[in-house]
């Protein structure tokens, strides 16, 4: 018997809550984030390809196409890279379309973001909302460069990770059966996510009590591979899988084996829009009781809200530097929507932005 679907006032809101607070929760999102859209086929059509007439519309660069696990077969690497090349204009307007929900994801204090799209729109996200994070990716190929190398434990700055690669760099990526085979054979042998390399990231994912999975595609094999590496011990309190559309066997299969709640009824925006609603009553909640000042702004720095904590120092002896801060801070923002800053450039800043903020924090009585 299929195992029931948890309806959304089911969801234990109270110990996600909780969780959030410890920076115990982490968020996992896959690519069918949008109701009533598949990623790839979206990106199969904006290549030219009919997914229902598929070998016959096959254009020159693409050998075969397996929608079913969502990979291409290319007739050379000179092929592959032109290919390769049209994928990011696809996910740039792709990113108009989630951009709603990158900002309730930001407003939302996940320690680790684990993305499995190769795109960089979360990032973009964070930073044009002035929001301090990391940004790292796993590179079965070779070694992420050293700006996006994880540099600080994500209970000190929130981490953002693509789990699949990145689009920028074309070797990272999964896209046939031959990567798919390369990528596994690394997580699982000397590339693990326990490496040196993702240590931290390894350390958050054994401490978290909570998954929360969003739009992914539970039938495919690889992501109940991926799911057994990110928990190896099946010892979380909860995991949830909002809305996804898998057969019954496949949720049979979860339960059983990763203890995976699915919940029906419930949009990943919607979800997400719930959670933001549940986290600011929680947050008002502290601050009505009397949280002390300097605790809840490093509670705010730890989850990279700087514009928030220069704001509210604005009502402290401190408000002249935290006005001078600010004033940098959206500076370097409307650099950023305007693209004439490299997100390279716009970390570094942003970091030394961070540590003149902690330093404020430190001078409040």
């Amino acid at each position: 018997m299929a195992a029931p679907a948890l309806l959304p006032d089911k969801i234990v809101w109270k110990d996600i809550l909780k969780s959030l607070a410890n920076q115990q929760c982490v968020l996992l999102i896959g690519p069918d984030l949008l109701p009533n859209e598949n990623l790839f086929r979206d990106l199969l059509h904006h290549l030219g390809l009919d997914p229902q007439d598929i070998p016959a519309s096959l254009p020159r660069d693409i050998a075969m196409v397996y929608p079913a696990e969502n990979l291409f077969l290319f007739p050379n690497d000179a092929a592959r890279t032109r290919t390769w090349r049209r994928f990011e204009e696809f996910y740039d307007a792709h990113f108009n379309k989630l951009r709603p929900l990158y900002n309730q994801i930001a407003r939302l204090p996940f320690p680790v973001v684990i993305n499995t799209m190769p795109d960089l729109g979360l990032r973009r996200a964070f930073e044009q909302d002035g929001i301090l994070h990391q940004f790292s990716y796993y590179d079965y190929r070779g070694t992420p460069e050293p700006h996006d190398r994880i540099a600080a434990p994500p209970r000190d700055t929130r981490l953002l990770f693509n789990l699949l690669g990145v689009l920028s760099d074309h070797n990272s990526l999964v896209l046939t059966h031959d990567d798919l085979f390369g990528y596994f054979s690394q997580i699982l042998g000397d590339k693990k996510l326990t490496s040196d390399l993702y240590i931290d990231l390894s350390h958050t994912l054994r401490q978290a009590t909570d998954f929360i999975f969003l739009g992914f595609q539970f039938d495919q094999w690889p992501i109940q591979m991926l799911l057994r590496l990110l928990n190896p011990d099946r010892n979380k309190g909860l995991q949830y899988a909002v809305n996804p559309a898998v057969a019954a066997e496949t949720r049979v299969f979860f339960a059983d084996q990763f203890e995976v709640e699915f919940v029906d009824g419930i949009t990943p925006t919607a979800f997400l829009a719930e959670l933001c609603t549940r986290w600011a009553a929680e947050e008002q909640q502290r601050q009505t009781a009397g949280a002390p000042l300097k605790q809840t702004l490093r509670d705010w720095l730890r989850q990279g809200l700087l514009a928030r904590i220069l704001e509210r120092l604005g009502d402290t002896p401190a408000k002249t530097d935290a006005d001078f801060q600010l004033g940098r801070l959206n500076t370097l923002r409307r650099s950023i929507r305007d693209g004439v800053v490299s997100s390279e450039s716009a970390l570094i800043e942003m970091n030394r932005i961070r540590k003149a903020v902690q330093e404020l924090i430190e001078t409040l009585s």
